[in-house]
């Protein structure tokens, strides 16, 4: 298996292959790894195993039975290593959201129809910096994301999920808050809008950490504590640089703030 795939990770994967294939014989025509691990950041006990599988017949309610008790024997035996991500048709591969019909997601164990791993962002790691496991090789797909279309994505998911975000962030209050779900806040949203920030500059996608390390350099110092809190959550290290949790709650919200009226002025 590929170098990149961490070795706790390729035993969870032989077994998912190997299991997916006795239960759903002829099926499988390729499985593709994305996120955290293709990004090389995977960090052992907190990242997803974010992936791809590539199917040669369209899913049954019968099927996603079978999927679904797949994936729960796998959470039940590999408690700390989850698997997110998307079944969707050779023929689907690189297309638009609205494109896709008939996609069956996993998130957290848990099966749905869905297609929110459809996205330029998705395929544009999997394009990128994807990683082969089964079946033939991803650039074979021959699909292209264009940077624009990542760009406007990106932009509008600043506009709606990280905006009613910060919009619910403003509601806290603080000091009813436990010091584990400020951590949580601190690490999602943080190195979330920092990472879309990266993409909209670059025109390119890192892992969350990588791109907290970049705003370091290109934010206003005053966002410097709040961002090094949220990778020494993220890489799970004790250390903290806010003073209390309402200068944490008030620094996330400066922050995320200052980012979303900064992408905005500068991309539209």
């Amino acid at each position: 298996m590929d170098s990149r795939v961490p070795i706790p990770v390729q035993k969870v994967l032989n077994e998912y292959i190997t299991l997916f294939q006795n239960e759903m014989p002829n099926t499988l025509e390729g499985f593709y790894l994305h996120g955290s691990i293709a990004l090389n950041a995977y960090i052992n006990g907190s990242s997803d195993i974010d992936f791809i599988t590539v199917v040669n017949r369209t899913l049954t309610e019968e099927d996603a039975k079978v999927i679904s008790d797949l994936h729960k024997e796998l959470n039940r035996k590999y408690k700390n290593v989850g698997m997110d991500g998307s079944y969707i048709l050779v023929e689907d591969v690189g297309k638009k959201q609205s494109e896709v019909k008939g996609c069956l997601k996993v998130n957290e164990g848990k099966i749905n129809w869905g297609n929110d791993d459809i996205n330029p962002i998705t395929w544009w790691i999997l394009n990128n910096k994807g990683i082969t496991i089964l079946g033939s090789d991803v650039a074979t797909y021959n699909f292209n994301v264009d940077e624009r279309v990542l760009n406007d994505y990106v932009l509008e998911n600043m506009n709606s999920y990280w905006s009613n975000r910060l919009q619910k962030i403003k509601k806290y209050k603080a000091f009813l808050i436990p010091n584990k779900l400020v951590d949580l806040e601190v690490e999602w949203s943080i190195t979330g809008v920092l990472r879309q920030f990266y993409t909209l500059e670059e025109n390119d996608i890192v892992s969350k950490v990588d791109a907290c390390k970049y705003a370091i350099h290109h934010l206003p110092e005053e966002f410097h504590k709040i961002i090094n809190e949220a990778i020494s959550i993220r890489e799970g290290s004790n250390i903290r640089y806010c003073n209390s949790k309402k200068q944490r709650i008030d620094d996330t919200i400066q922050c995320m703030d200052y980012i979303l009226k900064d992408c905005n002025s500068t991309k539209n």
